[in-house]
């Protein structure tokens, strides 16, 4: 009796107590105020450990993180884990889940991981995401092994040297000042060279603001925190790429100069593979999607800003540069009504690599950045991914000098890229936000396609 007794409390120890391999995985960020040079011109920013953007951070489904934010603002501050189950004490939302971060203290988030895939955390304290305070995570799936393929994470953002609250005050103005600073501003005169007076007056009566897609004027778009970049890639190589969109109000047109890619994963959930030549990726949208890479050449993975003022380009590869097409701009002076859509914002199907185009209908966008995710239906099983590294973010020293970004230094950056140091884009478009959008002429046929297509 004795002995059947102590084999129960055997097996309800057993049963009760945490797998044995999940693991404790520990993180210190340290957010602080600290000037950077994104744009040639100095401005303050808010960084974690101190860069743009935050440290990766890498767990396994299962383990338990424990991440520390020590607050060196002189504000109170918070850190939201976008997209993770977590219990409401640890969400991060400042009076509403939890209190905020005071200035010179430290929070210690503790949750367990009961997901995998792509996701992001970013400051859910007034406008401080918009001054550079997100990061992405990865979480490999419970019992992972071997990568599939190797993987990169990039993430997508915005940038304005100016003070976010003078943007929103900007807004607030309902001024046009944004669309002229990219070069977008609508006129009777312009409206009338493109044969369009009829829309413009009409909208005009209406007191209907300008079509301009954006409201804001963007200094940069970014990856991994600067305009361009370039990332390691061997000749023929499967890539899987882990990108994230942090950015504060920008959509971004993805496309890969080297062919089509390939979705297996949207918001972290793992989908049926899907091809597509350009994707539309919403804010706060996380997607990973396989690329191989042609062997002849470096080819851009390139962002466009929905509104077609601007682009961040990833480098990969080596040899000559292959730049991918320039997405049309919009033809912003078309009047925009429900059947409107189609015509005005029309995106690239998989077809651009000598397929036929599909007929894309204005429905489809009222959930933008999902396109075709309709037909994808979930996985049973995830795929495996690579055995992550767990170390901690050793918090770098202070800096008072231009912030330093995320992962290692590029080397096209710094010493050539396959014998080739880094030119001026090869693109038409200006990569940079304001005033870099000075073509008001009517969309012609899409890069990818035949038909006429506004994006």
């Amino acid at each position: 009796m004795r002995s059947s007794l102590a084999a129960l409390l055997v097996l309800l120890a057993l049963i009760s107590a945490p797998p044995l391999f999940a693991a404790t995985v520990e993180y210190d960020l340290f957010i602080a105020e600290q000037e950077v040079n994104i744009t040639g011109q100095p401005t303050k920013a808010m960084t974690i450990n101190t860069a743009i953007p935050g440290p990766v951070l890498r767990f396994t489904e299962g383990d338990l993180a424990r991440i520390r934010v020590h607050n060196r603002l002189a504000t109170e501050t918070s850190i939201h884990w976008h997209g993770l189950l977590v219990p409401p004490g640890m969400d991060g939302v400042p009076y509403v889940s939890f209190p905020p971060i005071g200035p010179g203290a430290t929070f210690t988030y503790e949750f367990p991981l009961r997901q995998s895939g792509t996701y992001w955390y970013h400051s859910h304290s007034g406008l401080q995401e918009q001054r550079g305070l997100y990061g992405a995570i990865v979480i490999a799936p419970r019992g992972s092994v071997a990568p599939e393929a190797p993987e990169q994470v990039i993430l997508f953002s915005d940038w304005t040297d100016e003070d976010p609250h003078a943007v929103l005050r900007t807004l607030k103005r309902g001024s046009d000042w944004y669309a002229v600073a990219k070069g977008s501003g609508q006129s009777l005169l312009g409206a009338a060279r493109l044969g369009m007076l009829g829309d413009f007056l009409k909208r005009e009566l209406q007191r209907m603001p300008p079509m301009d897609i954006a409201d804001v004027a963007y200094d940069r778009f970014l990856a991994n925190g600067q305009q361009e970049i370039a990332l390691p890639a061997a000749p023929e190589q499967t890539l899987r790429l882990r990108l994230v969109n942090g950015s504060a109000t920008t959509y971004f047109h993805l496309e890969f100069a080297g062919g089509p890619m390939t979705i297996v994963a949207a918001d972290g959930l793992a989908v049926e593979p899907l091809g597509e030549q350009r994707l539309l990726m919403a804010v706060a949208e996380t997607y990973d999607v396989l690329i191989t890479v042609p062997a002849d050449g470096a080819y851009e993975f390139r962002a466009t800003a929905h509104d077609g003022s601007g682009f961040a380009s990833v480098w990969l590869g080596e040899g000559s540069l292959r730049p991918a097409p320039d997405v049309p701009r919009p033809n912003l002076y078309q009047t925009m009504g429900h059947l409107g859509l189609k015509e005005v914002f029309a995106l690239t199907p998989a077809g651009g690599m000598g397929m036929a185009d599909e007929a894309v209908a204005a429905g489809r966008f009222d959930q933008p950045g999902m396109m075709n995710m309709h037909d994808m239906a979930p996985m049973a099983e995830p795929s495996d991914h690579g055995a992550m590294d767990h170390s901690s973010a050793a918090p770098a020293s202070e800096t008072d000098h231009g912030v330093l970004h995320g992962g290692p230094p590029s080397p096209a950056m710094e010493h050539g890229h396959g014998g080739h140091g880094m030119p001026a884009p090869l693109s038409v478009m200006n990569p940079n936000g304001k005033k870099g959008a000075t073509d008001f002429t009517l969309l012609g046929a899409d890069a990818a396609g035949a038909s006429a297509l506004a994006m």
